[in-house]
C-alpha cells in the first residue's frame, strides 16, 4: 500500500473516530464533576447573556456576584465559542471540544511536517498529540482544549514567519496567538510564550530583527484581545485566590504511573481514585507504550540527532514535579506554585511528540537506506494507532447530562420560588457526600444538579450566596469558609447575605432557620433572618480592618438593619470606590407622587421604604422614601467597577459589611439610588481592541498600493 494511501486512510479513521464521540456524547456529558459544576454553568452564562444582548461583564449568580470576563476561564470573546450562541450549549459543549481536537491535529501534522518529517509519520504524531491522554481529558473542558489546540499553530506560523517574513505570515501569527489568548486560559499562554522564546533563541541564532518581528505579532495580539486579557489583569490587582503556597499545582510521585498505563490511578472523582486532586485534569501522562518506548529509546540512539526538542521534553517531566522534586526545592516552593508548574504538562506531550516525529525520519531516512525494519515498522504502527484509539474508551465515562433530567428541573424551579429575588446555598453534609441511594456515576450527577450544588443553579437563573471558583473577590473567602462551617450559622452573615433558602440534608439548630419541606434527599429550610438585596441604616460603626468586621457579623446580636459596618484601609480612612467624575445621564429626579409619599414617610416617621428595579447583571437602581438620614447597603460584592449615584450625582461606595456595598444618602426624603458595574479596564481593553482592528485593517488596504510598499519591513 502507497504512503499516500495509509495517509488518507488515516485521516479517514481518526475523523469517524471524532465522529462517533460526538454522536456518543449528544444529551450526554463527561463523568467529572468540574465540567458539570463549574464549566457548563459559566459557559451558559456567556450563552445567555450573548442571547439577551449583553456582554457578561458581571455574574449576580455566584458568591454574592463575582466579575465574569475578568475570570480566566471565561473565553467570553473566543470567536469559536459564539456557535453556542446559535445552537445551544447543551449537546455542542463536547462537541467543540471535540472539533478542537481535529483543531490540535491539523496544527500539529502542520507544524511536524515543517521539520521534513514524512506525511505519514506527521499523521501518527499529530494524532498522538490530539488524542493523547491529556487532551482526552479536556474533552470536558473546552476553555483548556481551545487554549492547547492553538499551540503547535503558533509555533507553526512562528516559524514560517521566521522563514520568510512577509507580512501575511505576521498577520496570521499575530491572529493565532489572538485565539489562543481569547481561548481563556493564561497559564497556557504564559507557557507557550516562555517556552517559544527560548526556542527561537537557540534555534534562530541572534537576530533581533526576527525577534522583533515575532515579538511585535505577540503584541499586536495582545491589541486584538485587550478586551479580554485586560480586565483580567485589573482583577489581578483584588481578588482571592484560593490554593496559591498549598503545593498544589505541582504533581506527585504516584501521577507519573500514567506514563504507563492511562486509568492505572482509578477514575477522577471517586472514592478510588489514587491520583492528585485537585488536579487530575492535568496530570495523565499517557503517550502510549509504543510512542514511549520510541522516545526513550531516542536518547540512546546513534541516529537521532535531535537533542532540542528531547532534552526540552526531559526538562518540563522534571518541571511538572514542582516542589515535590528534589532539585527544584532550591526554588522557593510558594513563588513556584504560583506558576503552577502542572498546567505546564501539555508542553510536555507536545515536546515528546515533537522529537518523536524528528527522531524517527531520521531513524527512517537511515533504514531506508539499509532496506531494514520495513515489516517491523508496519506492525508498530497498527498497534500504536489501536492503543491509541483505545485510549477514551479507557479514561471516558459518559453519563447523562442532569440538567435535562424532570426531577432536576422541578427542584430548580421549586427554589426559584422560595428565594424570589434573594439568595441561596447548598451544602452537603462533610461526613456523607452522596446520600444512600447513589450508586453509579450518573446517579451522583443527578443528585449533585438536583441538590443545586454551586455553580449549578446559574443555569436555572438562581443566585447563591456560594461559588465553585478559583478566583474571586477578595473578601469572599471569610464568607465562604463560615457558610463551610457545617451548620452553626449562628451569626448574622448569611442573613446580610440575603439567604432565603438554605439546601441542607440535616435541619439547622437557631429558631429563625425553618424547615419548609423535604425534596428528594435534602431540606428546604428558610432563613426568617434574611435582610433584602437593600436596607438603609441610621449609623455607622467603623472597624480596623476586615478581620474585626467578619468577626462582629459573626454575633447574632448584631443589629444589622440599623448599622453598618466599614472598615479602615490606607491612610486610615474608610475603605471605599471613589465616585466617577460624570453625572448620571437621563435623571430628572424624584417624581411628584414619589416626593409626597416621601413628605409623608418623614412626617409620621414612618420606616423606610425602598423599591429597586434590576435592569441588568450589570445595573440596579433602587428608589427610596426615608424620614432619616443614613446608608443604604446594597448585598451585591465590594468590587473596583462599581460605581454609584445618588440622585444623578456621583457618590463613593464604601466597604459594607466586609464584603457588601453602601452609598451614604444625601438627605431624608425621596431619592434614586443607581449602581453600575462599569469596569475602566474593560472600557480601556476594548478601545484598544477596535483600534488595533482598524489599525491592522489600515494597514491591509495600505499594502496594496504599490506607492506605500516601502513603509512596510517586509518584502
Amino acid at each position: 500500500m502507497s504512503p499516500k494511501a495509509i495517509f488518507k486512510i488515516l485521516w479517514a479513521g481518526f475523523l469517524l473516530s471524532i465522529l462517533f464521540w460526538i454522536v456518543r456524547f449528544w444529551g450526554h456529558l463527561p463523568a467529572t464533576m468540574d465540567t458539570l459544576e463549574y464549566v457548563f454553568p459559566e459557559k451558559w452564562f456567556n450563552v445567555e447573556s450573548f442571547q439577551n444582548g449583553r456582554i457578561p461583564l458581571w455574574n449576580p449568580d455566584l458568591a454574592c456576584g463575582t466579575p465574569h470576563v475578568a475570570n480566566l476561564q471565561s473565553a467570553a470573546f473566543y470567536p469559536f465559542f459564539w456557535l453556542w450562541n446559535f445552537t445551544g450549549l447543551s449537546d455542542w459543549l463536547v462537541t467543540m471540544a471535540l472539533l478542537h481536537v481535529v483543531l490540535a491535529a491539523v496544527g500539529f501534522y502542520l507544524w511536524i511536517r515543517s521539520h521534513k518529517v514524512s506525511p505519514v509519520l506527521s499523521t501518527l504524531c499529530a494524532f498522538s498529540f490530539a488524542g493523547s491522554a491529556l487532551m482526552v481529558n479536556y474533552w470536558g473542558f473546552p476553555t483548556h482544549l481551545a487554549s492547547i489546540a492553538w499551540v503547535p499553530w503558533a509555533f507553526w506560523a512562528a516559524s514560517r514567519l521566521t522563514l520568510k517574513p512577509s507580512f501575511g505570515r505576521w498577520i496570521l501569527s499575530a491572529l493565532i496567538w489572538s485565539f489562543q489568548i481569547l481561548a481563556g486560559y493564561p497559564f497556557f499562554t504564559f507557557y507557550s510564550a516562555l517556552f517559544m522564546g527560548v526556542w527561537m533563541w537557540v534555534k534562530d541564532t541572534r537576530s533581533l530583527k526576527k525577534h522583533f518581528l515575532h515579538g511585535s505579532a505577540f503584541a499586536g495580539a495582545l491589541g486584538l484581545t485587550a478586551c479580554q486579557w485586560l480586565p483580567f489583569v485589573d482583577f489581578l490587582g483584588y481578588l482571592h485566590r484560593e490554593g496559591w503556597g498549598e503545593n498544589l499545582f505541582s504533581l506527585k510521585w504516584i501521577n507519573f504511573l500514567t506514563l504507563f498505563q492511562p486509568q492505572i490511578l482509578g477514575i477522577p472523582g471517586t472514592d478510588g481514585y489514587q491520583g492528585d486532586y485537585p488536579n487530575f485534569i492535568f496530570n495523565n501522562l499517557y503517550l502510549g507504550l509504543i510512542p514511549l518506548l520510541f522516545f526513550v529509546g531516542s536518547y540512546f540512539s546513534a541516529k537521532s540527532r535531535d537533542y532540542f526538542w528531547k532534552g526540552a521534553a526531559l526538562f518540563w517531566l522534571f518541571w511538572l514535579a514542582g516542589v515535590h522534586f528534589f532539585p527544584w526545592r532550591i526554588l522557593p516552593g510558594q513563588w513556584l506554585d504560583r506558576v503552577e508548574p502542572s498546567k505546564a504538562s501539555f508542553l510536555f506531550v507536545f515536546c515528546v511528540f515533537t522529537s518523536l516525529g524528528i527522531s524517527l525520519q531520521e531513524i527512517a531516512d537511515y533504514s531506508s537506506r539499509k532496506n531494514k525494519w520495513r515489516k517491523g515498522a508496519w506492525i508498530l504502527g497498527a498497534l500504536w494507532m489501536a492503543d491509541l484509539a483505545g485510549v477514551p474508551a479507557r479514561i471516558v465515562h459518559v453519563v447523562s447530562d442532569p440538567y435535562r433530567n424532570e426531577v432536576v428541573r422541578q427542584t430548580a424551579m421549586k427554589a426559584k420560588q422560595w428565594t424570589g429575588e434573594g439568595r441561596m446555598i447548598s451544602l452537603r453534609d462533610p461526613n456523607q457526600y452522596y446520600s444512600a441511594d447513589v450508586h453509579s456515576l450518573d446517579d451522583s450527577f443527578r443528585e449533585t444538579a438536583a441538590n443545586l450544588i454551586p455553580n449549578t443553579n446559574v443555569v436555572w437563573g438562581l443566585r447563591s450566596a456560594r461559588g465553585y471558583l478559583t478566583i474571586f473577590t477578595d473578601g469572599f473567602q471569610n464568607l465562604n469558609r463560615y457558610i463551610q462551617m457545617g451548620g452553626n450559622y449562628d451569626g448574622r452573615v448569611l442573613d446580610a447575605a440575603g439567604v432565603d433558602l438554605i439546601l441542607f440534608p440535616q435541619s439547622l439548630r437557631d429558631f429563625k432557620y425553618r424547615v419548609q419541606e423535604p425534596v428528594g434527599h435534602t431540606l428546604f429550610i428558610k432563613n426568617a433572618g434574611a435582610l433584602g438585596t437593600a436596607w438603609e441604616t441610621a449609623r455607622v460603626r467603623e472597624f480596623p480592618s476586615r478581620r474585626e468586621v467578619f468577626e462582629a457579623l459573626l454575633n447574632p446580636r448584631a443589629f444589622l438593619e440599623n448599622e453598618v459596618y466599614t472598615e479602615k484601609g490606607p491612610g486610615d480612612r474608610a475603605v471605599t470606590l471613589p465616585p466617577v467624575s460624570r453625572n448620571l445621564p437621563g435623571y430628572s429626579g424624584p417624581s411628584f407622587t414619589d416626593r409626597l409619599a416621601a413628605w409623608g414617610r418623614e412626617l409620621f416617621r414612618d420606616e423606610t421604604l425602598i423599591q429597586n428595579r434590576r435592569i441588568s447583571p450589570c445595573e440596579q437602581v433602587f428608589e427610596i422614601a426615608t424620614s432619616q438620614k443614613g446608608f443604604l447597603v446594597f448585598n451585591e460584592s465590594f468590587s473596583p467597577g462599581w460605581h454609584a449615584w445618588a440622585d444623578g450625582k456621583p457618590e463613593p461606595i464604601f466597604r459594607a459589611d466586609g464584603l457588601w456595598m453602601a452609598v451614604l444618602l444625601p438627605a431624608t426624603g425621596a431619592h434614586q439610588v443607581c449602581f453600575r458595574y462599569e469596569p475602566p479596564s474593560f472600557r480601556l481593553g476594548l478601545f484598544l481592541t477596535l483600534l488595533t482592528l482598524v489599525s491592522l485593517a489600515l494597514a491591509l488596504v495600505l499594502r496594496q498600493r504599490e506607492s506605500l510598499r516601502g513603509w512596510f519591513p517586509f518584502p
